[in-house]
This record gives C-alpha cells, structure tokens and sequence, in this order.
C-alpha cells in the first residue's frame, strides 16, 4: 500500500508494508530524512554501535558529521537514502553514494537499532534501499564495504551481493574484523 505525505521540501511518497516475514513485528515503512529532526541519523548510528563502547570513541566524530551533513542537505538526504520506521519509530537507515553513476552505486552508513538486528527489519531496509537503487538506468553495479565481524555480511550476502575482495583491518577498530568488500553485478 501507497500512503502519501508532505515534507517541508515537498510531497513525498513513502512506502508502508504489512511485513511477511514471521520474525518481523509490527507495520514498516520507509521515510525521508526530513521528516525527523537533526540528530536522528546519529542517534540511530550510536544506537546500531552501542554492542561495543570503543565504536562511540572511534566514530563520533564521522557519525555527527555525517548527521550535520545529511541534515544540512536535505535534497541530498531525501534523494539518497531513507530512514525505516516501525509503527512509526525510526529504527534503522541507509544512505548511498551515486556520484560514481553508471559504473557504480557505493552503499554508505546502514544501520538498524541494536534492539531490532536479528529480527528481518535490516533486510527488508537493505532490499528498499536496492530496489530505489536499481531504477538508475544503466547501473552496472552496487558496491558496499563492512567488517567481518559484524551482522553486515550476512546480511549483504542474503540479498544478492558477492564478496570481491578483503584487507587486514590494522586500524584502533581492527576489533571489527578485517574490511570486506561486496558488489552485485547487474
């Protein structure tokens, strides 16, 4: 089902689904950035990260920086990414990176509460995300980089994507696990 919505930036078509997986609960849908205050991408980011506290001394800086930027660039926001709601909570994002059109698409920050992971609602947000993706005319291909030690490679591989390459992680969150990189080719 279709439902429609006004944004400060304009109308706006947001998607509501009645998941059909059993291990989801409740009604997703899919929204825009604008239609939450600024802080909500990092509230979401130190959310997703919370498992480990070295993750918020590494990464505050880039999660904060990530929110001024999205929030500060709403048409870029509202263009490239989307924010997943239950029952009209935020509880998960993804933002993508298409500058690199028609050889690439680079997924970016894709998180979901840590409270939720485990339970479908990353890959139902990850399966939107390609869907909006894929309508690029062209496209060849999506890429995305993670760390082994996190969901994230499950959940790539679950939808499509072929792991293509890795490197030792050497860096302060070589905790994470080495750095994998996945593409799908279309």
């Amino acid at each position: 089902m279709r439902v429609r919505a006004s944004c400060r930036f304009g109308s706006i078509s947001n998607i509501v689904y009645q998941p059909l997986h059993r291990e989801v609960a409740g009604m997703i849908e899919f929204r825009k950035f604008c239609d939450f205050p600024k802080g909500t991408l990092y509230d979401i980011l130190a959310d997703a990260y919370s498992f480990d506290e070295r993750n918020r001394r590494i990464w505050e800086a880039n999660w904060k920086e990530t929110d001024d930027f999205f929030y500060d660039n709403p048409e870029i926001a509202d263009k490239y990414s989307l924010v997943t709601c239950l029952d009209g909570d935020p509880i998960g994002f993804v933002t993508w990176d298409p500058r690199h059109r028609p050889d690439y698409v680079e997924i970016g920050h894709n998180g979901i509460r840590e409270k939720f992971k485990g339970r479908g609602y990353g890959r139902l947000q990850l399966e939107e995300a390609l869907r909006r993706i894929k309508e690029y005319k062209g496209l060849k291909r999506i890429i995305v980089g993670t760390n082994s030690n996190l969901i994230a490679p499950k959940n790539y591989e679950s939808v499509g994507f072929i792991l293509y390459g890795s490197k030792p992680n050497r860096t302060e969150s070589a905790y994470l696990g080495d750095y994998l990189f996945y593409e799908m080719i279309l």
